[in-house]
């Protein structure tokens, strides 16, 4: 069986027209050419389709029947047309956050989206770390929300936020009826960190933010899920140090905490491969300043202002500077 959609539409237009000369006028094309098409179409199928005499052109039982599968086929083809014609203008990307990102940020990204474009198309994805470098580049992830630069070739980093460090330690724990808490404490008290084959960073960070002050973290593991992270916090395995717009969010049985000594911020940002300019991107871009500003104030401005001096030293993770 071998037949083309052009025979198609050919057929279709004739079964409403019942007309060769108007068929032909209807479709910009010769007489001839439509009488070629339907037989060729008939040749294909074994059958007659129209039966044409002097006075008339009607369609035979086995037309009557074959024009309800034609007309599904077409509306099949011009479906499938406009879908793939608005893929290029197609207002949609698959986005990953890291735990400020997720917890902080996101819920005001979503209203900003929804209220000012609707038909944005916004996919938020669960990634550990690893996961992240490797599924960017892939194109499997379109950008990164508030997290710090990573080594990946061809990446662009926005920095969007400076943001200090502060402890989530369990209502239970002594540590909890402090103002605050020195980093001495550490020397004594475990720190819940990311598995190194989900976060080969993380790890590492503790040792080089606590190096200055003589200590070595005692490390507990944990799945790199912030929610599980400070579970395991609130059941008084250890503590978990986060950014301070963290302690803005409410986690059972955890307070947050702020260090006596003044450490270094973290830096984040929004990560997305250069070569991706595309309307979604430039459009969520925007958004994602916008919230931040509102959300974090002058920290937000701070960061994206480079000419600006801060204050605190910012700290970044181990391999960061490989980001290029």
């Amino acid at each position: 069986m071998d037949f083309r959609i052009r025979q198609l539409q050919c057929f279709l237009t004739l079964s409403d027209l019942l007309n060769y000369n108007k068929t032909a006028r209807v479709l910009y094309m010769s007489q001839p050419t439509i009488t070629f098409q339907i037989k060729s179409l008939e040749e294909a199928f074994g059958v007659k389709l129209f039966l044409r005499d002097r006075q008339q052109v009607r369609l035979t039982d086995a037309g009557v029947a074959f024009r309800e599968y034609a007309q599904t086929i077409m509306d099949t083809v011009h479906s499938a047309h406009d879908c793939l014609s608005g893929l290029h203008t197609r207002l949609r990307l698959r986005v990953s956050c890291g735990p400020v990102g997720q917890f902080v940020l996101l819920p005001a990204v979503l209203r900003t989206l929804a209220a000012r474009h609707p038909e944005f198309e916004l996919e938020v994805i669960e990634l550990t770390t690893e996961q992240m470098i490797t599924r960017l580049p892939e194109g499997k992830v379109d950008a990164l929300l508030m997290v710090g630069a990573l080594p990946v070739t061809g990446m662009r980093f926005d920095p969007i936020c400076e943001d200090g460090l502060v402890a989530m330690v369990s209502t239970h724990s002594p540590l909890a009826k402090q103002q605050s808490i020195s980093v001495e404490s550490l020397r004594e008290t475990p720190i819940i960190a990311s598995r190194m084959k989900d976060c080969r960073f993380h790890q590492p960070f503790l040792h080089a933010l606590l190096a200055p002050f003589g200590i070595t973290p005692r490390i507990v593991e944990s799945p790199q899920s912030c929610t599980v992270q400070f579970a395991y916090a609130a059941a008084g395995e250890g503590l978990a140090i986060a950014t301070e717009s963290m302690s803005a969010c409410v986690f059972p049985d955890v307070v947050a905490k702020p260090f006596r000594e003044n450490l270094p911020n973290m830096q984040l940002g929004l990560v997305a491969m250069s070569e991706n300019e595309s309307r979604a991107m430039v459009i969520f871009r925007k958004v994602v300043m916008e919230c931040t500003a509102a959300a974090f104030g002058k920290r937000g401005a701070a960061a994206t202002s480079r000419p600006k001096r801060v204050h605190r030293p910012v700290v970044v993770f181990p391999a960061q500077s490989q980001a290029s």
